[in-house]
């Protein structure tokens, strides 16, 4: 007996049989179906992103050191004594087109959540991470892409940009290109923004 054969042939014959139907089918079709493209399926689409009851938010930038950072939603220089703010025009990132900017000192005062709080800054680089958490428990995770240097009065680094959900982090520095003077004037603002990657959204 020929057993190592057997299989096989047998499949041999399956594939044959295949080709026969599969030719008998493409008969069948009209001149149109045949030119026709293969139908793609559709891409998933994004699911919405539930919109929290209140507009707490938490930022986390692990290159820094900071975890679950509590940011008010303020734009009272007062505030950001306690901590990070972000300003009330900017939009929240559960919102589409949002540039979510956040402003943190960078002494601060001992014994709150604003010292030292954005001492580093400028440390981070291209492809750092910046998570955003809302009450809800979504996760809203950023890539660093770019750096801006600005004086005090250019006001349209705050602005939204058209298909870019983004955040922004804003701190002082005492002049264009020098990050490591702590003061006494903080001339400038030194502008990170980052560009949102995923959304996880709590099961």
């Amino acid at each position: 007996m020929q057993v190592a054969g057997a299989p096989e042939a047998a499949s041999e014959q399956k594939r044959e049989d295949a080709q026969v139907l599969a030719s008998e089918e493409e008969d069948k079709k009209t001149t149109a179906e045949k030119n026709e493209p293969a139908q793609k399926p559709e891409p998933k689409k994004r699911s919405t992103i539930p919109t929290p009851p209140t507009n707490d938010l938490w930022m986390s930038i692990p290159a820094l050191g900071l975890y679950d950072n509590y940011v008010t939603n303020s734009a009272a220089e007062s505030a950001m004594d306690y901590g990070a703010i972000k300003l009330p025009h900017s939009g929240f990132p559960w919102q589409d087109n949002a540039n979510t900017y956040i402003a943190a000192h960078r002494l601060g005062w001992p014994g709150t959540a604003s010292h030292h709080q954005f001492y580093n800054l400028p440390l981070l680089a291209k492809g750092d991470v910046i998570y955003l958490g809302d009450v809800n428990g979504t996760t809203y995770t950023y890539e660093v892409t770019e750096f801006k240097e600005i004086t005090p009065d250019e006001t349209w680094v705050t602005t939204p940009k058209p298909g870019r959900d983004m955040v922004s982090l804003q701190t002082c520095i005492e002049t264009f290109g020098d990050y490591w003077t702590m003061g006494p004037n903080w001339y400038v603002r030194y502008i990170v923004q980052a560009d949102r990657v995923s959304v996880d959204v709590a099961e």
